[in-house]
């Protein structure tokens, strides 16, 4: 099936943890959970689920607060979304799933890792730290997302504004301004070193799959390479000449990684 041919069907809602979560499957096969990045939805895997889905049975997921998914309490950390994940997973009876998150679903991932080992067989984490960079803190403050609560969001309009468009298009269910609210409040958790995992990592026994692009704007190389070093059962994945982006500006070579990884995981 190609991009052209690929139809996004209307997903389904389960409640768990507190919230409504929205939810899109796909194909047939081992479960493949996919976690977007932070101010995102399903739709950033447009690239991948046509291919992914041909492979496994996906099963894509908007985050809580994000997408269509709900968030009443206005709470983002990443353990509470790892548990927002956990709790899916066993509503929908799966058994070990697979998983591939990338940036702030590569550190849900982490907590996966952490916390709920029994629940995953194998996972990704693409564009995933365990420290806080300067390079994300500095990036987010050019961007004009200044802080733990601290947006100027006349400047961020300025600098992106098709991902604002694109933002409020996504969050439209929850209201017109939905959109400067959920900024504020995951910039809590983006700004918060504890919300880093550091050297906890090292308890991660699930293999892993660890992939970073090597002109990622926000993560150096030298995070993915710790990462690897400290996970007993992980692999390492460098895309050249790629950047925080890889999973479009790279989605060839951005998928096959992720598909040979996972369907040697599944076996």
């Amino acid at each position: 099936m190609s991009e052209s041919d690929f139809k996004r069907i209307e997903g389904k809602y389960v409640e768990v943890n507190g919230i409504k979560m929205y939810y899109e499957e796909y194909g047939s096969g081992y479960p493949l959970i996919l976690i977007h990045g932070g101010i995102s939805s399903i739709q950033m895997w447009e690239k991948q689920l046509p291919v992914f889905s041909k492979h496994f049975r996906v099963i894509a997921v908007d985050c809580r607060g994000q997408g269509k998914t709900t968030n009443p309490e206005g709470k983002f950390r990443y353990k509470l979304m790892a548990d927002d994940f956990a709790a899916l997973i066993k509503e929908l009876k799966l058994d070990k799933v697979l998983l591939c998150g990338w940036s702030d679903g590569g550190q849900i991932g982490l907590e996966m890792g952490l916390h709920y080992p029994e629940l995953v067989k194998a996972m990704v984490l693409g564009g995933t730290m365990i420290n806080q960079t300067q390079e994300m803190i500095d990036g987010f403050k050019e961007l004009g997302i200044e802080g733990a609560g601290k947006v100027d969001f006349e400047k961020l309009e300025k600098t992106l504004d098709w991902m604002v468009k694109m933002l409020k298009e996504q969050t439209a269910t929850h209201g017109k301004d939905y959109w400067k609210t959920l900024l504020l409040n995951i910039s809590e958790m983006w700004f918060d070193p504890a919300e880093f995992p550091e050297e906890k990592v090292k308890e991660i026994q699930t293999p892993s799959l660890i992939l970073l692009g090597d002109r990622d704007e926000y993560i150096p190389i030298s995070e993915a390479t710790a990462m690897y070093k400290l996970m007993p059962n992980s692999v390492l994945a460098i895309i050249p000449n790629s950047n925080h982006d890889c999973f479009i500006t790279q989605k060839e070579i951005f998928n096959q990684i992720v598909i040979n990884y996972l369907l040697k995981q599944s076996d």
